[in-house]
C-alpha cells in the first residue's frame, strides 16, 4: 500500500471514529434512557410484586382478625378499601349480620354482590344463594322462582345446595309433594356430598317419603 493510500485510510478511519463518537454523543441520552427503563422496569416490577404480597398478607390478616372478632364493621372497612378481597369481606359481613338477627341488612349486601357484573359468577351465585337462605321468607314467589331458576340449572356451582334450600322453602309453605321431589333430586345425584345426602334422607323419612339411591348418569 502506498503512503498516499495509507494516509487516506487513516483519515477515513478517523472520520468514521469522529462520526461514531458524534453519533454516541448526540444520542447518548437515548441509550441511557433505555438502560434506565430496563433496570428501572425490573426494579418497579420487583417492588410491585413485593407490595402485592405484603398487601395480600395484610388483607388476609385483617380478614382473620375480623372473623375472630365476628365484627361486621371490620368487614365493612375491608370491603370499603377496594381491595381484591372486598367480596369475601362483604360475604363475611353479611354472615355476621345474619347471625346477629339482621337478615334484611345481610340480604341487602348479598343482593348487591349478586347483581354486580364485575364480580366472578361463582361469588354472585354464592351471594344469591345466601340471600335466599337468610331472607327467603321475605322474598316474593316470583323473586324466589327467578333466583332458583339460575341457581338450580345443571351447570350452576351450588345446584344441589340450592335444591335443598328450595325443598326447605316448599316445606315451609306446606307443599310436601314439592319438598319430596326436591329431596329425591338430591338423593339420586351422584355428586351429592354425604352430609347433604344424610340431611335429604332424614327429611325424606320424616315426611314419609321413599329413600332412593343415586343413579349413575345423574
Amino acid at each position: 500500500m502506498s503512503e498516499n493510500d495509507s494516509f487516506i485510510s487513516e483519515v477515513s478511519d478517523e472520520v468514521r471514529r469522529d462520526k461514531l463518537y458524534g453519533f454516541f454523543k448526540k444520542y447518548l441520552w437515548v441509550f441511557i434512557s433505555i438502560v434506565i427503563f430496563i433496570v428501572g422496569g425490573a426494579a418497579v416490577n420487583e417492588y410491585l410484586k413485593a407490595k402485592n404480597e405484603t398487601d395480600a398478607q395484610a388483607v388476609g390478616e385483617a380478614l382473620l382478625a375480623a372473623q375472630s372478632a365476628n365484627d361486621a364493621g371490620a368487614f365493612a372497612e375491608i370491603a370499603a378499601s377496594g381491595v381484591a378481597a372486598a367480596v369475601l369481606a362483604k360475604l363475611d359481613q353479611a354472615a355476621v349480620l345474619s347471625r346477629d338477627g339482621q337478615a334484611g341488612a345481610a340480604a341487602t349486601i348479598l343482593d348487591e354482590i349478586a347483581a354486580d357484573g364485575d364480580v366472578l359468577p361463582l361469588y354472585r351465585d354464592l351471594a344469591l344463594l345466601k340471600s335466599v337462605m337468610v331472607n327467603g321468607e321475605n322474598m316474593s314467589a316470583a323473586d324466589l322462582d327467578s333466583a332458583f331458576a339460575g341457581l338450580t340449572s345443571m351447570d350452576a356451582p351450588f345446584r344441589l345446595l340450592a335444591i335443598e334450600q328450595r325443598a326447605i322453602i316448599n316445606l315451609r309453605n306446606g307443599d310436601t309433594a314439592a319438598t319430596l321431589s326436591d329431596l329425591r333430586e338430591i338423593l339420586i345425584d351422584i355428586n351429592a356430598t354425604q352430609d347433604l345426602r344424610n340431611r335429604a334422607q332424614e327429611l325424606t323419612i320424616s315426611l314419609g317419603g321413599e329413600i332412593v339411591t343415586p343413579q349413575s348418569g345423574g
